[in-house]
């Protein structure tokens, strides 16, 4: 059970920066917050948590060296887009129905892996598409505008939608270059090293110098995201895939929980929570290896 603890303690971690997030970016209502830009607080996250990780970073120099350079900027592009879009999520959108939706990128994951590796589909992965594509539905209501209703949700959901996308492509990246022999930590390293200059870059366009209290909040925000990617690379190596997978279910009822005790949000939403046990289900149908008559014929 070590491997759980680490994946619901990096899920505890990953709500814990969302929170965060959603007060430092002042859209946490009618609690008031240091309101700074999306991507300042995405660079000083970056930095604080780069250094929090600075011995481990430099005990993997080594792995630098690589024949991909440019699927590895590509895989650093899309994790800036994809990170500032889930903050930009958090800054509009209440903390539950955000998290729901961000669940959709093992899905887009998988029918990227169809179209662009060439992997197979099966009765099972088709039905978990359609699945999350309903609790999608369920959460968002796009059909309530067009009725002349009204949504709290509305435009906004691109956002984490499209977050979610991004974070499938990354995760397809870091597939073909572990296909094509690059390392873990050559992986790792490049990631953790180069989003920290391609967020300066981003945050240079709106910068605004935090104050000493922001500060302590941006500190946190790195100590977290240093957490969760020591507790999920720990979970990982103590447990497997298929286990662990919906124990990252986990992020989704940590954060409504947070944001119900730090901000009093609460949905009484049907659709919020049956929308989220319908993408939850997809998840377990695309990770999960359930036989099938035909295999265990030939088992048996």
């Amino acid at each position: 059970m070590g491997g759980a603890f680490w994946k619901v303690f990096s899920m505890a971690c990953f709500a814990g920066i969302n929170g965060i997030v959603r007060y430092a970016s002042g859209g946490a209502g009618g609690h008031e917050g240091p309101d700074l830009p999306i991507n300042v607080i995405m660079f000083f996250q970056n930095v604080f948590g780069t250094l929090f990780l600075l011995p481990w970073t430099l005990s993997q120099m080594g792995s630098l060296k690589t024949a991909f350079p440019v699927m590895h900027f590509g895989r650093v592009a899309t994790a800036v887009t994809g990170v500032y879009l889930w903050y930009l999520t958090l800054s509009v959108m209440p903390i539950a129905e955000g998290v729901a939706l961000s669940f959709t990128s093992p899905i887009f994951t998988v029918i990227g892996a169809r179209l662009l590796l060439d992997e197979r589909f099966n009765p099972q992965r088709i039905a978990a598409i359609v699945f999350c594509v309903l609790g999608s539905f369920f959460i968002t209501r796009p059909d309530i505008p067009l009725l002349g209703g009204d949504h709290s949700i509305g435009f906004y959901a691109v956002f984490p939608i499209f977050s979610a996308v991004l974070f499938a492509l990354n995760t397809l990246a870091t597939r073909k270059l572990a296909i094509a022999g690059e390392s873990p930590s050559t992986l790792a390293t490049y990631l953790l090293l180069f989003m920290t200059p391609a967020s300066f870059v981003l945050a240079l366009f709106e910068w605004q110098t935090p104050s000493f209290t922001d500060m302590g909040w941006l500190a946190l925000l790195g100590l977290l995201a240093a957490l969760a990617h020591f507790s999920f690379a720990r979970a990982f190596q103590l447990a497997e895939v298929t286990f662990l997978t919906p124990f990252s279910f986990s992020k989704f009822f940590i954060s409504a929980l947070i944001g119900y005790l730090a901000f009093s949000e609460f949905s009484m939403s049907v659709g919020l929570w049956f929308g989220a046990l319908l993408i939850g289900v997809s998840i377990l149908l695309i990770t999960v290896d359930f036989p099938s008559k035909a295999r265990a014929r030939t088992e048996a």
